[in-house]
């Protein structure tokens, strides 16, 4: 071997390590920060915490399946359906803000903006290619972003429903935090992530179940949801909410992620009647029943708020689970005719008048 094809290897391999650390930084990075100090003193004081972790009220969680081989098996047998099988429409027009009334925009997965009374604000907001700490590993999404973050203009708040990666991603909150002031309003301990990824403090707000905060005319107030949390071995270290949004036009429930539980016609007393319910419907299977609801559950868990129009979410981005890719919304619509709960299964990136719904074409269908 001469001394330049030696070189040459040692300059390929020099480039291959680097390229490697620079990957595995960028995953340390995405993985975020431990709560401590002042914060972490505050999450003690909560009724959730204990014995170093956060807990449901109702019952324990399962972040692994109970017998992963059965769910292995599904997803191998289920590789054809859960994929769509032609591109998955989306609605990328631009469009000047709503300064009255209530408005939903989709933007697929567990990512919405709600505009409410003239205020703009950003659900769970995900626009990286896959939802994973890494940039070239995990689940990559289906389709498009209807419009860049820079082309989504004013944002008034950013709230972020728990710290898994299809609900807070690194690369976007970054990212807004360098076009916009908006404060981020998250469950109790997620502001150590968002503190490491340069988020000014003054701009975190955490709540725990019940907390809120009054923007303009609108109060923001994140309510109990059962789901567990983490991004890396750690579990639970954080607090999972799910979000109710009152103003005079209007109120919202947002699920985020969570499985059914017997409170959500209290949470419909307190804070409801609801006008619109952003509702998970995807992402589930019988392994991890207690943490996702499928979509019987979403229209039970929406009667039971007095929810409104049930705008599905949760589904249609990223392959999470091994059920078919339309099956949820599929479902939901025979649920939800048979117990009279008016569904909109907007397009992605179409807006929503929730006041005037549009009329359900099955575009899912991809015929």
């Amino acid at each position: 071997m001469t001394k330049l094809n030696r070189l040459a290897i040692a300059a390929g391999a020099a480039s291959a390590l680097g390229a490697l650390a620079v990957a595995g930084k960028d995953v340390n990075a995405s993985i975020g920060g431990r709560p401590e100090g002042t914060r972490l003193e505050r999450m003690r004081r909560s009724p959730q915490y204990r014995a170093g972790a956060f807990h449901n009220t109702h019952r324990g969680t399962s972040a692994l399946p109970t017998n992963q081989r059965d769910v292995l098996r599904r997803f191998r047998e289920s590789a054809d359906t859960r994929r769509p099988r032609q591109p998955i429409p989306v609605v990328s027009a631009s469009r000047a803000p709503a300064t009255a009334g209530l408005h939903v925009t989709w933007f697929g997965h567990a990512s919405a903006l709600v505009e409410l009374d003239g205020l703009r604000i950003l659900l769970d907001p995900v626009w990286s290619d896959r939802c994973s700490p890494s940039r070239h590993l995990g689940p990559k999404r289906l389709h498009a972003v209807p419009v860049p973050l820079t082309g989504i203009g004013h944002i008034d708040a950013v709230v972020i429903s728990h710290d898994h990666y299809d609900h807070l991603d690194m690369d976007t909150v970054k990212a807004l935090v360098r076009q916009s002031g908006a404060p981020f309003l998250v469950p109790l301990g997620v502001g150590a992530h968002l503190d490491a990824w340069g988020v000014p403090p003054e701009r975190v707000v955490e709540c725990d179940w019940e907390e809120g905060v009054d923007l303009g005319d609108v109060r923001v107030t994140a309510v109990e949801a059962q789901h567990f949390s983490g991004r890396g071995l750690r579990r639970d270290g954080t607090l999972w909410a799910s979000w109710v949004l009152s103003g005079p036009s209007g109120r919202v429930f947002f699920s985020g992620d969570t499985g059914y539980f017997p409170r959500y016609a209290r949470i419909g007393a307190d804070h409801g009647p609801f006008d619109v319910s952003l509702m998970a419907v995807g992402a589930y299977d019988s392994a991890w029943h207690d943490i996702h609801l499928d979509p019987e559950e979403a229209v039970a868990a929406t009667l039971e708020l007095d929810g409104g129009l049930l705008l599905p979410i949760h589904w249609c981005t990223f392959v999470l689970a091994p059920h078919p890719w339309a099956e949820p919304v599929e479902r939901l619509l025979v649920a939800a005719a048979s117990n009279g709960v008016p569904v909109a299964v907007p397009r992605v990136g179409e807006r929503v008048d929730v006041a005037e719904p549009p009329g359900l074409d099955p575009w899912w269908e991809l015929s």
